[in-house]
């Protein structure tokens, strides 16, 4: 797999020369972590690789325009007591994900919700409580996806907008994650992307098309998914972050160990694949991050940190000796 790893690494990064952009600076660079409670105890994450982390997941009610009680709330808490006491960290809390309750990838809520004035007004003072309630730093909207050919393209901007003004008044942070690329992408209009303070690319799970090319998250996807939404949908490199999995895949759509898991059971750290299973070892991270940085994105994103391994084989220390 790194003869494969190589070989494409240079054939995809030949495609991305129309992304040349000057360097980030390290200082600069955001490296931000999904976090979901029972991965790990929230005293032990690393602190020092990440600049946030984005708390998952504040999910809405049935209707829509309010969130549910938080699961595990005293995670969250204690999450921000350790951040907060580190003063280097930044804890949002991600609204939304993959299945919100109405199904695998059902996004009823958010659309019944964004279709009404009083229902984007009732949800923004709902996540406006939220924040205050645990003194979060910012808000990560996890709409999969609005669709560009109907009114919750529209209904998105709308929401985005208000959320946005609300939190910027307070000095909180808005920021979304955002399909790879391809038609889904263009549900997310540029007027919306324009009141986000960054977007979190989610270059992974990109078996889904069925290419085994795409196994997961290779390093040409991470081009492929910069590509398009710098180069076609014109987002600033500054607010992409890449995103970069923390977990592997078997066969199309079916999840595999976590990188701990591979690690533990014999896998090794440098390579991309072992038993059926496709990953991201540590020189596709490195090399990913080192595109970020080269590209001049705002950063890298990761799901989820608490898949992570805490010796020498680790994918933060990874990504922290690669921004530099």
């Amino acid at each position: 797999m790194l003869i494969g790893f190589a070989a494409l690494s240079l054939t995809a990064l030949g495609s991305c020369t129309t992304l040349r952009k000057s360097a980030s600076t390290a200082k600069d660079f955001k490296v931000v972590g999904y976090f979901t409670p029972g991965t790990a105890e929230p005293e032990r994450l690393p602190l020092q690789y990440l600049t946030h982390i984005n708390y998952s997941f504040a999910i809405p009610a049935p209707t829509g325009d309010t969130l549910l009680p938080l699961r595990q709330d005293e995670t969250l808490k204690r999450l921000v007591a350790h951040a907060h006491r580190k003063q280097q960290t930044e804890v949002f809390i991600s609204v939304g994900g993959w299945d919100i309750g109405d199904g695998g990838g059902e996004d009823g809520r958010f659309h019944r919700m964004a279709e009404r004035p009083e229902g984007r007004h009732t949800f923004v003072k709902s996540v406006m409580h939220l924040v205050r309630k645990y003194t979060l730093d910012g808000v990560d909207l996890d709409w999969e996806y609005p669709d560009e050919n109907h009114r919750s393209a529209e209904d998105y901007v709308l929401l985005v907008s208000e959320l946005a003004d609300s939190l910027h008044a307070s000095g909180k942070k808005l920021t979304a994650a955002v399909v790879a690329s391809g038609s889904k992408g263009y549900g997310t209009k540029k007027e919306a992307l324009d009141k986000m303070d960054w977007v979190n690319l989610m270059a992974y799970d990109g078996d889904y098309g069925g290419d085994i090319l795409k196994a997961h998250s290779p390093y040409s996807y991470a081009v492929q998914s910069i590509n398009y939404w710098i180069n076609e949908r014109k987002l600033p490199a500054s607010k992409a972050l890449i995103g970069l999995p923390f977990y592997s895949k078997k066969g199309f759509g079916q999840f595999g160990p976590t990188y701990q898991q591979l690690i533990a059971d014999g896998a090794s750290a440098y390579d991309d694949y072992w038993k059926g299973a496709f990953y991201n070892g540590i020189n596709t991270i490195e090399a990913k991050t080192r595109l970020a940085r080269k590209m001049g994105l705002g950063g890298v994103m990761i799901w989820e940190i608490g898949l992570d391994t805490a010796d020498d084989t680790s994918l933060l220390k990874a990504i922290d000796r690669a921004k530099r």
